[in-house]
C-alpha cells in the first residue's frame, strides 16, 4: 500500500472553469490533504477581501455562515498522477498561529474519500458496477481458492490471489451499486468476519468500476492501514477455514435487509455509561428479530424466540439467568421508560446482565442465520477464552444481585 502525492489544477463540478492549482495527498490509515493556492469557493465565515492596498480576512461566528461553508463537497481534479475525485471533502480552517500573508489566499480540504482514475462529478450518485477489495493479510483466506466464485440474491462473489499472495474478493452485485453501497458491501465482510472470527480485518486496498468501464479505480480512505494486519491465531473464535465464499455470498444477501444493525452486535458499545450499553443492547433484540424473523411478535416474544436459536447453539448462554426474555424486557423497559419502582443496585445489575448476555444471544443468531452449524458454533465457544469470561463474569454477577 503506497502513499499517494500529486499535484494539479482541481475544480468544483457546478464551476469547471474556476480551476486552481494544488496538491493532494494520501498517507495510509489518514485522511486525503488537499491544499489548493487560491479559493476554490468563497467563504462565508472568513471572507477574503482583496483591495489595492492588500488582503484582509475577516471571521464570523454566526452559526449559519459556518455550517454553509462545512458542508461537504465533490471536488474534481486532473494531476500528474492521472483525474481524481474528492468526496465528502470538508473545508478546514488553518490555525491561527503562524497566519501569513499566503495562507489568507489558500484553502485546506480533507476528502473522506479518494477515488484516484476518474472524475466523477456525481460523487456518492455515480453508479458502479462492482466493488473489489483486500482485507487484511493472506493469513485470513487461505481456505479460499486461487480463483472461485459463489451466487446470492445479492449478487456475484469472486475471489482471486494474485501473484503477491494477496486474497482480491470482487462483489458484482445484483442492484445499483453506488459509493455507499460498494463500502457497505465492504464493511459486510468485515461485520461477518468480526461476528463469526471475532477479530477486525483491516482492508488494504478497495477498488470500483464504473457502469460500462474496463479500468478499476483506487478508493483511498483513512481505514486502510497496512501497519495494522494480522494473523489467525487460537484465540479466534470460529476458524477463518469457517468463512467460505458461499456464506459471504449468502451473508451480502442478508446484509441488504439488516440496516447495518449486525455491526452493532459485532462491535457492541463500549466505554459509555452502562445504562447506554444495555439500552442500545436491548433496543436491538427487537432490530435483529424482525430482520431475521419479520413476524409481528411482542417485545417478550422476540427476546424469546432470539434466546431459543441461541440456546440450540449454547444451552448455558445465559445460565445461571432465570427467565431471561422477561429479565431484558424489564430492562429495556425501565430504560426507556425511566421506570424508578426498583432500587438503583438492582437497576444497576439488570442493566450489567441483560447487556453483556444480549451481545452474546444476539451473535449466536446472526451466526445461526448466516448458515453456521449449532455444533460447528458450539465446538468454537468451548476454547474461547472471551466467552468463557463472560460465562464467569455473568455468574459472578446473578450472585452479586442474589445477595442485595
Amino acid at each position: 500500500m503506497d502513499s499517494f502525492e500529486a499535484s494539479g489544477t482541481f475544480w468544483l463540478p457546478a464551476n469547471d472553469s474556476k480551476r486552481i492549482e494544488g496538491t493532494l495527498a494520501w498517507e495510509p490509515g489518514s485522511r486525503a490533504r488537499l491544499i489548493l493556492k487560491s479559493r476554490v469557493v468563497d467563504e462565508l465565515a472568513r471572507p477574503l477581501e482583496v483591495t489595492s492596498t492588500g488582503a484582509t480576512v475577516s471571521h464570523s461566528g454566526d452559526p449559519a455562515r459556518i455550517v454553509a461553508d462545512g458542508v461537504p463537497r465533490v471536488v474534481l481534479g486532473e494531476t500528474g498522477a492521472g483525474p481524481v475525485t474528492c468526496v465528502d471533502s470538508y473545508l478546514m480552517h488553518p490555525p491561527m498561529s503562524g497566519f501569513d500573508v499566503a495562507s489568507m489566499f489558500q484553502q485546506v480540504w480533507d476528502p473522506l474519500i479518494l477515488i484516484v482514475g476518474a472524475q466523477l462529478p456525481d460523487g456518492h450518485a455515480a453508479t458502479l458496477d462492482a466493488v473489489r477489495f483486500v482485507l487484511d493479510s493472506p493469513g485470513w483466506w487461505e481456505q479460499l481458492p486461487n480463483a472461485g466464485s459463489a451466487k446470492s440474491e445479492a449478487g456475484e462473489v469472486l475471489c482471486e490471489r494474485g501473484n503477491d499472495g494477496l486474497m482480491r474478493l470482487e462483489f458484482r452485485p445484483s442492484f445499483t451499486l453506488r459509493l455507499r453501497s460498494a463500502d457497505r458491501a465492504v464493511r459486510s465482510v468485515m461485520t461477518l468476519i468480526k461476528l463469526a472470527v471475532d477479530v477486525d480485518l483491516i482492508p488494504l486496498c478497495v477498488q470500483v468500476r464504473e457502469t460500462g468501464q474496463t479500468d478499476w479505480l483506487d478508493v483511498k480512505t483513512r481505514d486502510q492501514d497496512s501497519n495494522k494486519t494480522s494473523w489467525p491465531d487460537p484465540d479466534n473464535l470460529l476458524p477463518p477455514a469457517s468463512v467460505t465464499l458461499e456464506r459471504i455470498a449468502r451473508w451480502l444477501a442478508i446484509e441488504q435487509s439488516m440496516d447495518g444493525l449486525a455491526a452493532a452486535v459485532a462491535d457492541p458499545v463500549k466505554g459509555q455509561a452502562i445504562q447506554v450499553q444495555a439500552l442500545v443492547a436491548c433496543s436491538l433484540v427487537e432490530g435483529i428479530h424482525k430482520r431475521i424473523d419479520g413476524r409481528e411478535r411482542t417485545y417478550r416474544e422476540r427476546a424469546s424466540d432470539l434466546h431459543e436459536i441461541a440456546q440450540r447453539v449454547a444451552p448455558n448462554v445465559t445460565d445461571p439467568v432465570t427467565s431471561w426474555a422477561d429479565l431484558v424486557k424489564t430492562t429495556r423497559h425501565d430504560l426507556a421508560h425511566h421506570n424508578t419502582v426498583r432500587s438503583f443496585e438492582e437497576h444497576f445489575y439488570n442493566w450489567l446482565i441483560s447487556e453483556s448476555s444480549v451481545s452474546w444471544v444476539l451473535r449466536l443468531c446472526l451466526l445461526s442465520h448466516a448458515g453456521f452449524g449449532d455444533q460447528e458454533i458450539a465446538e468454537a465457544l468451548v476454547n474461547h477464552q472471551r466467552y468463557e469470561f463472560y460465562r464467569e463474569n455473568l455468574k459472578m454477577h446473578v450472585q452479586e444481585q442474589a445477595a442485595i
